[in-house]
């Protein structure tokens, strides 16, 4: 999907493996399949014989959803196009009123991704992003290859709160490269070819997705679903509360970083010239600069405004921005421009309306029946009801590159299938949509681990031994310790 060139902004990961991308053609003749199928579905929804149970609005987003998620699948169309196109379709062809249709655009949600974005890119058009990264990363001061991902991973948790995953990926998947040039002349060995691998699936691919979670502003379906709880069950969400409802996802990271040490078996590996290679990089970036402090103080402020929540979390993201690109900060908005997500961020706008109008027009619920109903006749406990769903939304999530996408997908179906089988929505789809974010079933499942996966060089076979253990691990463990935590402090199913 289009998500890997520009939600990343990295190479494509075919090109790492086979030397050559896809031929323009090819790409041709799939997105214009793909555009003509996602019409033909929308038609024949919207227009089509009456679906029962569904009011005429409801069949007429139903289509504009299937269009939204067959564009998105087969990579028909560019993403800021799908975006601003799925609320426009809502007025044409559902006859909504325009405020209605794109309501996403003028929420806190919004204004907090656009803010994010610009935080971001600054991190991304400087070098102050590297500089962190190589910083920490270089005071482990080992050639220990644990100690090394250790530096590393402590350098994603300080620069991921204003860092999306597809974007931190971007950051340190140089980085990573960067650590494995210091293995120039050993490639052939075998203990070079795991070291690498390791690194660049734990820190390009894993810990960007494992981090995602627990901070609002770092995952899309994390946005996706606080608009939706907040237009659908008038339920805010600030960014404090965001990282207090998932403080036990915390507890994934050791278990990452155990699972890839032991499955590619590092312990006591060393990797020689590691430490003086990550001093060189770090000294290669020079002294840091004025726009550089400007920049970290801007963020402190930000930081300190979310946790605090003295404003909303949209307003203090657009302050940040805005402070960061005054006159006298050296930064400018040109030189960020190219680092920007502006396609991301129609996108996920487009996402978030459309989302809303499957709620509004009663396609929610009616879709959560078909789900429901049979589980209400089993009368499963709950434990149960949360491993069926998870595994079995887990196909389905399979074939669905982008967060932005399947975040649209799964979270009003999974808050409609909680209302249905009379949970409590916040738990229950926090809970399920969490899940969903470790997909490692497929290397094709998830861009951050695709990327990771496609600049490592290992097989699809490779990808998926690996991966598979890991989905499970990591879905149980959401299952079985989130609904505990949750109800202690006050939210239960």
């Amino acid at each position: 999907m289009n998500t890997v060139a520009t939600d990343a902004r990295v190479a494509h990961p075919a090109a790492g493996r086979h030397g050559s991308i896809t031929k323009p053609s090819a790409a041709l003749w799939r997105s214009s399949v793909g555009l003509a199928l996602a019409f033909l579905l929308l038609f024949a929804i919207a227009f089509g014989p009456s679906v029962p149970g569904l009011q005429p609005v409801g069949q007429k987003v139903l289509g504009v959803f299937a269009w939204f998620v067959v564009c998105m699948v087969a990579d028909a169309l560019p993403m800021a196009v799908v975006g601003l196109t799925s609320p426009l379709l809502l007025v044409i062809v559902a006859h909504m009123k325009v405020p209605d249709a794109f309501n996403a655009f003028n929420k806190d949600i919004f204004f907090l991704a656009t803010g994010a974005f610009i935080l971001a890119a600054v991190m991304m058009g400087t070098p102050l992003g590297k500089r962190i990264a190589f910083v920490i990363a270089a005071a482990t001061r080992s050639s220990s290859v644990t100690r090394i991902l250790l530096g590393l991973t402590a350098a994603q948790l300080v620069t991921h709160p204003v860092i999306p995953v597809v974007n931190e990926t971007a950051l340190f998947l140089p980085v990573c490269k960067g650590v494995g040039s210091c293995m120039e002349g050993k490639e052939h060995l075998p203990e070079a070819r795991r070291i690498n691998t390791a690194i660049l699936y734990l820190i390009a691919g894993l810990m960007p997705l494992f981090i995602g979670p627990l901070i609002l502003t770092s995952h899309f379906p994390n946005l996706i679903l606080a608009a939706y709880l907040k237009s659908a069950q008038h339920i805010d969400i600030s960014w404090g509360q965001w990282l207090w409802l998932n403080l036990p996802l915390w507890g994934l990271l050791p278990i990452v970083f155990v699972y890839v040490v032991r499955y590619f078996g590092l312990t006591g590996l060393q990797l020689p010239g590691a430490e003086i290679g990550l001093a060189r990089m770090r000294d290669d970036l020079g002294k840091i600069t004025w726009p550089e402090l400007w920049a970290l103080g801007c963020l402190a402020i930000a930081m300190v405004l979310w946790i605090g929540g003295w404003l909303q979390p949209g307003m203090t993201a657009l302050l940040a921005g805005f402070l960061m690109l005054l006159p006298w900060s050296g930064i400018r908005f040109g030189e960020l421009n190219r680092h920007m997500l502006w396609d991301v961020l129609m996108l996920l706008g487009g996402a978030i309306s459309l989302s809303t109008a499957l709620y509004k027009s009663g396609v929610v619920s009616w879709l959560a029946h078909f789900v429901a109903a049979p589980i209400q006749s089993a009368h499963l406990p709950l434990l149960v009801v949360l491993v069926l769903l998870v595994f079995a939304f887990h196909v389905p999530r399979a074939g669905i590159v982008s967060a932005v996408a399947a975040g649209a997908a799964f979270v009003p179906l999974v808050a409609g299938i909680a209302q249905a089988l009379h949970y409590s929505v916040l738990p229950f789809t926090l809970v399920v949509i969490n899940s969903l974010s470790y997909a490692f079933f497929l290397p094709i499942s998830i861009t951050a681990f695709l990327i990771a996966w496609g600049a490592s060089g290992t097989s699809t076979w490779e990808a998926i031994k690996f991966g598979a253990p890991l989905s499970i691990i990591a879905n149980l463990y959401v299952i079985l310790v989130q609904p505990v935590w949750l109800r202690m402090i006050g939210f239960p199913m």
